[in-house]
């Protein structure tokens, strides 16, 4: 069984890493999310090392992972029929906020197709303690929690930014000009 991280996401086990490297697309994205390129060759264990400890990395690995294998749509249980990866079907289950054996059991007439609202209460469905349900650790989190993490795109433009102003940089220091400038650039976005 998986040991939980620091952040709030499990510790994904070995399978569910094999199969994020084979899949190219999310690595892409990734890489290109994190680092503002392609994936160097040791791309995913150095991933692996920073999930357990980073947060911000761990956010940006469930928000890659949702958007591109899943197009944003996490879907509630396994499809009838579909045949996943086991190392796939454990991000889902995870990012759905059910245990993995939950996630894989056929559903009740009618449940199947349902996905999970993509915005809290989106539905008009209550999403807070109600929808907590155990990761496949057995811990609880809100499943609608890992999708609202942060908009990855806002993300994505931050870490950009932050990328910029350490193109800045004079050794160690940041010129407080270029800080003034990304702060002012971050509370015009926020109005």
């Amino acid at each position: 069984m998986s040991e939980p991280t620091s952040g709030r996401l499990p510790r994904p086990p070995g399978y569910a890493w094999r199969w994020l490297q084979r899949s190219r697309p999310v690595v892409s994205a990734l890489a290109e999310r994190l680092t503002g390129g392609p994936p160097p060759p040791d791309f995913v264990e150095t991933l692996r090392a920073r999930f357990a400890e980073d947060p911000f990395v761990q956010d940006v690995v469930a928000d890659t992972i949702a958007e591109v294998a899943f197009r944003g749509r996490i879907p509630r249980q396994r499809p009838p029929g579909a045949s996943w990866d086991r190392g796939l079907t454990w991000w889902a289950a995870t990012l759905a906020g059910e245990r993995l054996t939950d996630y894989e059991a056929t559903g009740p007439a009618g449940s199947l197709g349902q996905q999970r609202p993509l915005f809290d209460g989106a539905d008009g469905a209550d999403t807070s303690a109600e929808h907590d349900q155990a990761t496949a650790t057995g811990e609880a989190i809100d499943p609608g929690e890992v999708l609202r993490r942060g908009r990855t795109a806002e993300r994505a433009a931050l870490a950009a930014e932050l990328r910029e102003l350490l193109a800045q940089t004079d050794g160690d220091q940041i010129p407080a000009a270029a800080v003034r400038d990304l702060l002012g650039k971050l509370e015009a976005a926020a109005r």
